[in-house]
């Protein structure tokens, strides 16, 4: 009987991946006060608009408590501030803060760096096809 090999997965391989990603970032952010994930949740932040807590957890994928541990760490460093929604007064809205809007400037330019070391030697639309690729796998897999 052939046994499964794990590398035959996407799944393993976009694991390894994103580890490394994870790991990369890490390092590229040193010293800038901002962990990936916040890195990550302020890039959805900022390119979407506010958004309730909630909405950004699912968004990153995340369960409701690492979304609220998330959330209250960046509140606590001052990334975001709570604010009432003005459609319902029961949501609260996070709303990214001034430093966040100044450290982003700066960060992003490093993540974009990354994302360059990253692709070397990869034509883009070798990138874009393994996006739409991933897109249809997330897709089949109901998320």
């Amino acid at each position: 009987m052939k046994h499964h090999d794990p590398y035959e997965s996407l799944g393993l391989h976009c694991s390894l991946t994103h580890r490394a990603f994870i790991s990369a970032l890490e390092r590229k952010l040193k010293g800038t006060g901002i962990s990936p994930a916040q890195f990550i949740a302020l890039g959805q932040l900022l390119s979407l608009g506010p958004m309730s807590q909630s909405q950004l957890a699912a968004n990153l994928s995340f369960k409701p408590a690492t979304g609220v541990r998330l959330v209250d760490r960046m509140e606590r460093d001052g990334w975001v501030t709570r604010q009432g929604d003005p459609a319902d007064g029961r949501v609260k809205r996070l709303v990214p803060t001034g430093k966040a809007t100044t450290t982003w400037k700066k960060v992003s330019r490093l993540a974009r760096q990354l994302l360059n070391e990253a692709y070397q030697g990869i034509p883009p639309s070798e990138i874009e096809t393994v996006k739409r690729l991933l897109d249809r796998v997330r897709r089949n897999l109901g998320e």
